[in-house]
């Protein structure tokens, strides 16, 4: 039961035998508690909880307590928290195989502040707690966010020629980076990583490719965030740059043999989250960042393109599955204007 504000405790040792000689009239003005009432047992309610779909609209909901996630997908990796009620708190951990969303209880509802925000927990199984800071509905929750381990790619830079589209592809490496590669088809045919007795070939070179071989073991790719020199009046408005993630990797998926992958896909858009960086400088030429530039923040397990080992990055202990490798596809439309457009890319994992 809650214990109204203002009740008054007064200890009582333990060698007294009086407590149950009281008169009833004194029994029934001092009800007694139990020790859990006052936040005292430190047992908390440990569940297995359960994903459903990908946005707010998750019919899943955490209790209060230790919510353990063993499972998560690409189609269903989310959660709400609880009712809110102050001073209570869930933990989350999870143990799946990608990093999940967590969503407030309602509309509304505020974590760190942000209205209708959500907290993406990576697949580290480490706890991850929040705190309900306001109740009633829809209430307020803080929680810490994991360090933050980001790699970032060398700027790609992309001369482009209105009226036509114009792709570049690669990893930022200077010198390995090709614009509008011909007579190749897909993207497959030209840029593949075969392997032969033990050995990978890359083409083009391995310089348009990355593979992180020091992230040991692989990490989940949680995070990508693209920063560019793109400004609105470089565009008709409705069309902007788009940036696709291509990975090859050894998959259960394939048996153990090495295959191509779509990975994730956005773009610069407003529709797809792309927004324009508020203040700061502006530079001649304009560079990344810039006030007025395009900019976009994407949890990659809302956009993922199964398998799941597609967001994973770096060099598996196990040497039968090896390295993930990535490369990058820039797609600039035909009606943005001429000029040499800019990227940064970072990408955040656990």
């Amino acid at each position: 039961m809650a214990i109204p504000s203002g009740t008054k405790f007064q200890g009582i040792p333990s060698s007294n035998n009086d407590l149950n000689k009281r008169s009833a009239q004194i029994a029934a003005r001092a009800p007694l508690y139990d020790i859990s009432d006052f936040g005292g047992d430190s047992t908390q309610t440990v569940q297995t909880l359960t994903l459903q779909g990908t946005t707010n609209a998750s019919t899943s909901q955490a209790i209060y307590g230790i919510n353990v996630i063993d499972t998560a997908t690409t189609s269903n990796l989310a959660t709400r928290l609880p009712d809110p009620t102050t001073g209570k708190q869930t933990t989350f951990v999870n143990n799946s195989t990608m990093s999940i969303l967590v969503f407030p209880s309602v509309v509304g509802g505020k974590i760190n502040g942000v209205v209708d925000g959500y907290a993406s927990i990576p697949n580290d199984g480490k706890p991850h707690t929040f705190l309900c800071t306001a109740n009633p509905l829809p209430g307020a929750w803080t929680w810490s966010a994991p360090a933050v381990n980001q790699i970032q790619l060398p700027r790609i830079s992309v001369s482009h020629t209105q009226y036509n589209v114009t792709q570049a592809w690669g990893v930022g490496v200077p010198g390995a980076q090709s614009i509008n590669p011909s007579g190749c088809g897909t993207w497959y045919n030209c840029f593949s990583v075969t392997s032969g007795a033990g050995q990978l070939v890359f083409t083009p070179g391995q310089d348009y490719w990355a593979g992180y071989t020091q992230l040991t073991p692989k990490r989940t790719i949680t995070t990508t965030k693209v920063y560019s020199n793109v400004l609105a009046a470089d565009t008709d408005g409705t069309n902007y740059p788009t940036i696709n993630r291509f990975v090859s990797l050894v998959s259960a998926n394939t048996g153990g043999s090495w295959a191509n992958y779509t990975a994730s896909s956005f773009s610069l858009g407003t529709s797809s989250g792309g927004l324009d960086v508020s203040s700061g400088p502006l530079n001649s030429p304009v560079l990344p960042g810039n006030q007025g530039t395009r900019y976009i923040i994407k949890e990659m397990n809302a956009i993922q393109v199964p398998p799941s080992e597609t967001d994973l990055i770096g060099t598996d202990p196990d040497p039968s599955i090896g390295t993930s490798y990535l490369i990058y596809n820039i797609n600039i439309p035909l009606t943005m204007a001429t000029g040499t457009y800019d990227f940064d890319i970072f990408i955040e994992h656990t």
